[in-house]
């Protein structure tokens, strides 16, 4: 295959199944891409939208940055997981609006089991560090 044949392939890897990267990866270690992609599957269709439903999601635990959150729709786009479109808006300029792929679908699956499966896993650290931090010393 040519170079510019690979340049042209679609990435079939799921997000959360990647490696790489700061923080272990798209998807592992970071949770902004998920949440990004849940948000535009909940119906969210523009940057703001997107970024206020990451907030109502995580009860304001996370405060998404706006250029992260767009340099995450650009990146689900290339992988193909989310597609957007120009929409003339009537109180303003034209702003892209984004939707979920059935790929896009499939990788919040592999992402919704991923994180429970994180959270799980975090619990019982938590809940060792609790006990352990419960019981008396020896000394």
């Amino acid at each position: 295959m040519s170079a510019s044949e690979e340049e042209h392939q679609p990435n079939t890897e799921r997000c959360c199944e990647r490696g790489g990267g700061r923080g272990g990866g798209r998807g592992r270690g970071g949770v902004l891409e998920p949440a990004v992609l849940a948000s535009v599957a909940a119906g969210g269709t523009h940057g703001y939208d997107l970024i206020r439903q990451v907030e109502a999601i995580t009860g304001g635990a996370m405060i998404a940055d706006p250029g992260g959150v767009y340099r995450v729709l650009r990146r689900l786009e290339e992988d193909g997981l989310v597609v957007s479109s120009w929409v003339e808006s009537e109180a303003g300029p034209q702003r892209r609006e984004y939707d979920i792929t059935d790929d896009g679908r499939d990788a919040l699956r592999a992402w919704a089991q991923q994180l429970s499966d994180r959270a799980r896993v975090f619990q019982a650290i938590a809940d060792a560090a609790g006990a352990a931090a419960a019981t008396e010393s020896k000394e």
